[in-house]
């Protein structure tokens, strides 16, 4: 899976140089911070991807599995090309067969609110990680060191990579579909 941001692009916002064994770190929790990104989009929107997928028409609409889309570039029925007519998010066809779809979908590169907020995700958990923390810090209130002991103001609940609901809300509203979600094709 490739991050949305580079270590190149933490480094900067955060001024700070990184040796190449923590670039390596950085890198592995970008990738740890654009799926958690994607899981709260419910969906991949970069980088650009050719997919091919079968599915039954329903009443001869085809739904497309992802977004935004580039082109649609085949619809087959046992290999024989079919006519189709797009329409934002879905095909439609003269047949209620299985059909196969070659569509190319997704983003040349990573919009910049998706890099900075991987940038931020990953921030946190360096700072917690070098408080000594591990991976989960976000929610706490304060930290006792004798006899060690971590109080969370929310209960934990924004700890590790979380992103706070109106920022959810945003990326989801940005890029994901809405209630749309494809579970599986027939």
């Amino acid at each position: 899976m490739e991050a949305f941001a580079s270590s190149d692009d933490v480094s900067a916002r955060l001024n700070r140089t990184f040796t190449s064994a923590e670039d390596e770190w950085v890198t592995t929790l970008l990738v740890d911070a654009s799926a958690y990104l994607r899981s709260v989009i419910g969906q991949d929107v970069f980088p650009t991807t050719t997919s091919t997928f079968t599915a039954w028409p329903d009443a001869g609409r085809v739904d497309l599995p992802q977004y935004p889309v580039v082109s649609v570039d085949a619809v087959t029925r046992e290999s024989a090309a079919v006519d189709y007519t797009y329409r934002p998010g879905y095909i439609t066809v003269d047949c209620d067969d299985p059909v196969a779809v070659t569509f190319t979908w997704g983003l040349a590169s990573a919009p910049e609110i998706l890099v900075s907020l991987s940038a931020v995700l990953v921030s946190q958990a360096i700072m917690s990680v070098e408080a000594g923390t591990g991976l989960t810090f976000g929610g706490l209130s304060s930290i006792a060191l004798d006899d060690f002991r971590a109080a969370f103001a929310d209960g934990g609940a924004s700890s590790g990579m979380v992103l706070p609901e109106p920022q959810k809300a945003l990326i989801q509203r940005q890029f994901g579909r809405g209630d749309v979600t494809v579970v599986e094709t027939r």
